[in-house]
């Protein structure tokens, strides 16, 4: 035992008595953890009391479900600019193993059945333990996503959650795309959650076409449709919900997209149906002609221009006095809300040029469809206008005359959008002239006609001499249709109850490093007292503790990132 020796026993292990901690309340502090007198009985009961415990939800770093946070991407100069909230999750996220959607989906479900999957090659205990721990705030904070949140703002939700994790941003409304996000390569997707049930997938086919003909994803020319399937147990709802969440995935592409329509909901087939004079023209010889160019001046406008008109309609009217007509006696109704109020409201829970549930079918032609501009506003206390008015205000507590104002100017805004198409549009000579007989030929021809084209940019012109983007229908697909013409990419558990089981699991590697501290700490407990009750002759008891100092140091040292490394948590 040299001087240096007995130095750092004492720089380390005995404070001076005037310090609040020295070395007798560490022994103290040991003692209470320990609970017992006897050496080799302490550490029996200490393994079994660590091994005994379990790490709950609660451990787990809560992100706060912000919307408004995670899309907070603004441009200063060149660089995009990321909110708090949406920072402290890329945290997190940036850790989850994978190149895309597909590879990261592979790794959070070998997460869930093996948390020691996640192999990260010469990573310390603790780089490990913050890997898992992403993994695990991923978990969480998606249950949130999806369990908490009405249908309309879990998609909106959900499209931002998404979009972090693909290190990418939300794409705004009514932008002239499908897409609803961008991934950090660019990758455009438009993403569809659905209860497995309940699918249907689709769109603007005007927006889509737009899309394909007009690339604005460089370098990717196609467009990309993520749809998710949930599928939870019954009464189950908040962080108790159990389920799974079903990811499949398929691009619209120049070359395929007519039989992918063709392939689509009754519906919607007309969608491809090309002009016949267009089909006559070309076959002909004619390249350059355009059937659209021939027609009238576009008075019809796509669901997305006539939300911007009900947007508009409902802002005036929404914050006029407005007198409570149940009880006309009472006093009139002042809102006052704020164009953040409206705007938030409008993107995350009404949703109105895409949700379709918020109106009441009307009969056109051979069944009953969702046209905007031409139906009204289901009104029913449980509708989906009803539910979308109280999930945004209702807890923030507005009263039920404030509600009633609120659904109030829903419909009266939506009918005077259907007074002014109707005024503009049902009338005229373009109108007339898109529903003649053989105005477009039948959707099996137009589709053989269109895969027997060979140049990219005569494809684009017959997309262009649709009656889908002629007449601005929409699109859809159904369950099956989606499952026939798309890769399952990966599925995933969703629920409390499935985290707390990775939780159990990892309590046990968190307690065998947590753990072989303690027992160094108490070897150095036992040397110590040791050495000093020989009157600090015997060696052997000295090395122990320092042994047991030394092998301290470099537990901790593994459980924290070395000082010059990068740090991801």
């Amino acid at each position: 035992m040299n001087n240096k020796e007995l130095n750092y026993i004492k720089e380390n292990y005995f404070s001076d008595p005037a310090e609040e901690l020295g070395l007798k309340l560490i022994y103290e502090m040991i003692d209470e953890v320990l609970e017992v007198e006897v050496v080799s009985e302490n550490r029996r009961l200490l393994r079994e009391r660590m091994e005994g415990a379990v790490l709950t939800l609660q451990a787990i770093p809560d992100i706060s479900v912000s919307e408004l946070g995670w899309t907070d991407v603004r441009t200063v100069g060149n660089q995009e600019v990321s909110g708090p909230a949406r920072n402290q999750l890329l945290q997190f996220t940036k850790n989850i193993q994978g190149a895309d959607l597909q590879d990261k989906l592979t790794s959070l479900a070998e997460f869930y059945n093996s948390p020691d999957s996640i192999n990260l090659e010469g990573a310390t205990p603790g780089q490990r333990i913050a890997s898992a721990l992403s993994y695990l705030v991923f978990y969480k904070t998606l249950t949130k996503v999806i369990s908490n949140f009405n249908a309309a703002s879990a998609g909106f939700n959900f499209e931002a959650f998404l979009a972090v994790l693909l290190e990418g941003a939300q794409i705004q409304a009514n932008t002239g795309t499908i897409a609803d996000f961008k991934t950090g390569d660019n990758t455009p997707i438009s993403l569809k959650l659905y209860a497995e049930k309940s699918v249907v997938v689709g769109g603007s086919f005007n927006d889509l076409v737009g899309d394909l003909v007009n690339p604005q994803f460089s370098p990717h020319d196609f467009m990309q449709y993520v749809v998710v399937m949930k599928s939870f147990e019954d009464k189950t709802q908040g962080l108790d919900v159990q389920g799974d969440l079903k990811f499949f995935r398929f691009n619209f592409t120049l070359d395929n997209v007519a039989d992918l329509i063709l392939d689509s909901m009754d519906k919607s087939v007309v969608c491809i149906q090309i002009s016949s004079e267009f089909i006559q023209r070309v076959s002909a010889g004619e390249t350059d002609y355009d059937f659209g160019a021939t027609l009238p001046a576009q008075e019809n406008m796509s669901p997305e221009e006539l939300e911007g008109k009900f947007i508009e309609n409902f802002t005036e009217l929404v914050n006029e006095p407005i007198v409570y007509t149940p009880s006309p006696a009472k006093p009139e109704i002042m809102l006052n809300l704020t164009t953040d109020e409206i705007s938030h409201f409008m993107t995350n829970q009404l949703d109105w040029s895409k949700n379709d549930a918020l109106f009441t079918p009307k009969q056109i032609g051979a069944e009953k469809r969702v046209l905007r501009g031409r139906v009204n506003i289901n009104n029913s206390k449980d509708g989906a206008a009803a539910k979308a008015v109280d999930s945004a205000f209702g807890e923030r507590g507005y009263d039920s005359r404030q509600l009633w104002a609120i659904r109030r100017a829903i419909s009266a805004a939506t009918a005077a959008v259907n007074a002014d198409y109707s005024a503009k549009t049902l009338k005229t000579a373009r109108a007339e002239m898109l529903a003649a007989p053989d105005a477009f030929a039948d959707p099996q021809t137009s589709v053989e006609f269109y895969n027997s084209l060979t140049d990219p940019e005569l494809k684009k012109r017959a997309l262009l001499n649709t009656k889908g983007r002629l007449s601005n229908l929409q699109f859809d697909l159904n369950r099956g249709q989606v499952i026939r013409i798309s890769e399952n990419i990966g599925q995933i558990k969703i629920g409390a109850v499935y985290v707390q089981e990775v939780l159990n699991r990892m309590t046990e590697e968190l307690n065998r490093s947590i753990f072989s501290i303690f027992q160094s700490v108490k070897i150095i407990q036992e040397g110590t007292y040791a050495f000093m009750a020989g009157g600090l002759q015997d060696d052997s008891e000295a090395e122990k503790a320092i042994n047991a100092s030394q092998e301290v140091e470099g537990k901790v040292q593994e459980l924290r990132p070395e000082d010059n490394a990068e740090v991801d948590l």
